[in-house]
């Protein structure tokens, strides 16, 4: 074991995996455009979410980045953590504190539909956040799995982002994620008649964690203004295929989802157009008895999908640069020279 502690548990084979296969092929700069800081005290004593994972503060995401980003400068965009039960302006105002000193560090506010466009509208002012960070499990009808964008981000909400000019970063809810109609439909409305000075970052590929998302919505996505990606957390290769064969490389942001997401050993596995979290430490029938090699953590899995599917589709080294700090640099106007 090389590193244990209540973030990671980095093991010989992680270490000699990154040396192996992404030293050579991970730029020196990093901006993560995903990653979340967690404060437990920051949520009701009654919710099912409270410690279920470790803090995850500030200095906690560097350690980790050290760690699991051996010699490598990394940056971020600071998306606040989705828990039932978190005290959301406690924990902005948190986030913000945390955060203030970093002139590189960019963050978006932690935002649910009870919050008040008031409140929303004195943090971006008054706290540095670049745009509103928004979740499914919020939504209004209770149904995180199938429910439409303007029922966890309302339109009253969406209009006040349309006047500030701010980032959304989305988790599309509904089974097909970015190929679902009744989202395309909406994303078409939002970014080109009704919202046109937001921009939208659709995580996770536009939640394609199997092929058949993205292979759905790319035709419309590309086509539509202020569209960004972020790649975090996908582990399957078919998906970046799609998206780096057939989107302009200049809207997609690396991201990570740092930090407890991708952490585990395993993967976010497809099986057909479903997909599950394998966390093979949980799994005791997996012996791998035929190898000495052992399972990765997840997030060296996003990686090497990256990495393969990048030569597949012929990325140069000048577009992995964008993808993986300079296309945020640019957007998001960090100093970072």
């Amino acid at each position: 074991m090389i590193l244990s502690s209540k973030l990671i548990d980095y093991r010989e084979h992680d270490k000699n995996f990154w040396y192996e296969e992404l030293e050579e092929w991970v730029p020196k700069r990093i901006y993560d455009c995903h990653a979340h800081m967690l404060n437990n005290s920051l949520i009701e004593d009654s919710s099912e979410h409270k410690g279920v994972f470790p803090d995850a503060d500030f200095r906690g995401i560097q350690g980790w980045q050290n760690t699991v980003f051996p010699d490598r400068e990394v940056n971020n965009l600071i998306l606040g953590r989705p828990a039932l039960g978190t005290r959301i302006n406690e924990y902005n105002d948190w986030l913000f504190n945390e955060l203030k000193d970093n002139n590189l560090t960019k963050s978006h506010r932690l935002t649910t539909p009870s919050d008040s466009l008031k409140d929303i509208e004195y943090d971006i002012k008054n706290k540095g956040f670049q745009g509103l960070k928004v979740y499914r499990m919020y939504s209004i009808t209770g149904d995180m799995a199938n429910c439409t964008i303007d029922e966890y981000l309302p339109h009253e909400q969406l209009e006040l982002a349309n006047e500030l000019g701010l980032w959304v970063t989305l988790h599309l809810s509904r089974e097909d994620g970015c190929g679902d109609e009744k989202n395309l439909n909406d994303l078409t409305e939002f970014t080109t008649k009704r919202y046109p000075n937001i921009k939208w970052i659709l995580a996770h590929i536009a939640r394609s964690f199997t092929y058949r998302p993205i292979q759905r919505g790319i035709e419309t996505l590309r086509n539509l203004p202020n569209i960004y990606y972020d790649l975090s957390a996908v582990t399957d290769i078919r998906p970046y295929i799609t998206l780096f064969n057939n989107e302009n490389h200049k809207r997609i942001f690396y991201g990570s989802d740092a930090v407890e997401s991708v952490s585990f050993h395993g993967a976010y596995t497809a099986y057909g157009h479903a997909h599950q979290q394998v966390e093979t430490d949980n799994l005791p029938s997996l012996t791998f008895s035929h190898t000495t090699n052992r399972p990765i953590l997840c997030i060296y899995e996003q990686l090497v999908a990256m990495k393969q599917a990048s030569i597949i589709c012929e990325l140069d080294k000048n577009q992995l640069e964008d993808i993986f700090w300079r296309n945020a640099v640019r957007e998001f106007n960090v100093p970072w020279n």
